[in-house]
């Protein structure tokens, strides 16, 4: 197995438990050389955690404990008593389609249970009736269509204006852009308007993130200087964002991630079992928390309307990504734990029931 990526070379052991020395290794909590490893043990043998820092080794694994320590993040998020909804910021949730209206609910109701203090949930005006059994708790934003008619039978965002959408996210403390967004022709100029002109803090899941892989000039898009960029992909929409195939991606999660980072300069969450976090800094975070019963629709939406909450919160890009990640993995293993059929049974909206 190799201990830096997880791949499995024939023959390999498929071992009960594993001691690895002085350090875990990267190939140990990456599938499938997790499967292989069983229960690992890190045995110290005398060399000072701080050669790792020194070393400039920037992987961390991250889990309750590691989250404070390597991170200084409290999971358990304590509150100041003399707050107001105005301390924990307002989410702009751009997401939704004729079709998919779940997947702007599921994540407009993982923001709100993420502890932003206000979300608004920005939809083209012809859809807002759709969302009318919306939690009461949750805003909606009716955006005006240029020609509603036209595009009745197409795609429900095209005819919404981007600008419009950008100055919609200049008031709001972070703005969630794609899921359930759909597809349409000339979206990804669309999408460009909407990047180039938001200022607050800005996730990008989902349809989004396709709409940017198929752009054909990605690396000449610019952001305004400063404003935190966070992308979600899974591996397939990894795959096309860097146009190699999913099965190299998944051979080499951790490398990919940070490669993509640093190119792009953004934060990018490469999701999955062990999902990485990757800074463009070149460091990054591997995900502890989580089960398979998390592998169902919807959870994807969930965890971008968590990270984009953290990230209204005032969170830092990198802080808020690894947060959410773990966050959203450890309420996955609630869900599950209290699932009468176990994992199998999971649904995303259990796991924004126990955020």
């Amino acid at each position: 197995m190799d201990a830096d990526t997880g791949a499995v070379h024939a023959p390999c052991i498929r071992a009960a438990a594993t001691v690895a020395l002085a350090f875990l290794k990267r190939g140990l909590v990456q599938y499938p050389g997790a499967e292989y490893a069983g229960e690992v043990t890190v045995a110290p043998i005398g060399i000072p955690a701080r050669l790792a820092r020194e070393e400039g080794v920037a992987v961390q694994y991250i889990t309750a404990q590691t989250a404070a320590e390597a991170l200084s993040l409290d999971p358990l998020r304590p509150r100041a008593a003399d707050t107001h909804k105005g301390t924990y910021g307002h989410v702009l949730v751009a997401a939704g389609s004729a079709n998919m209206m779940g997947a702007g609910l599921l994540s407009a109701s993982a923001a709100l249970r993420g502890g932003s203090g206000l979300v608004t949930w920005a939809l083209p005006a012809s859809l807002t009736p759709l969302a009318a059994t919306r939690p009461p708790e949750l805003m909606l934003a009716p955006l005006t269509e240029a020609s509603p008619a036209a595009t009745a039978h197409t795609a429900d965002w095209a005819a919404a204006d981007p600008q419009a959408l950008a100055g919609l996210a200049s008031s709001r403390s972070a703005m969630l852009i794609g899921p359930g967004l759909g597809r349409w022709k000339g979206d990804s100029g669309w999408l460009r308007t909407v990047w180039e002109e938001t200022r607050c803090p800005l996730v990008v899941d989902a349809d989004a993130l396709n709409m940017v892989a198929e752009a054909t000039n990605f690396s000449a898009w610019t952001a305004p200087e400063g404003r935190p960029t966070i992308l979600t992909p899974h591996p397939g929409e990894m795959s096309r964002l860097m146009g190699v195939p999913t099965a190299d991606i998944q051979l080499n999660r951790i490398g990919a991630a940070i490669r993509f980072a640093r190119e792009h300069g953004v934060v990018l969450v490469l999701k999955g079992a062990r999902t990485v976090t990757a800074l463009p800094d070149g460091k990054a975070y591997v995900n502890g928390s989580g089960n398979p019963g998390m592998a169902t629709g919807g959870a994807g939406d969930v965890l971008a309307g968590l990270i984009t909450s953290l990230l209204a919160q005032g969170y830092a890009a990198g802080d808020a990504a690894a947060l959410g990640v773990y966050l959203h993995g450890a309420a996955g293993d609630r869900a599950a734990q209290l699932r009468p059929g176990g994992p199998a049974s999971l649904l995303a909206g259990d796991i924004v029931a126990q955020l």
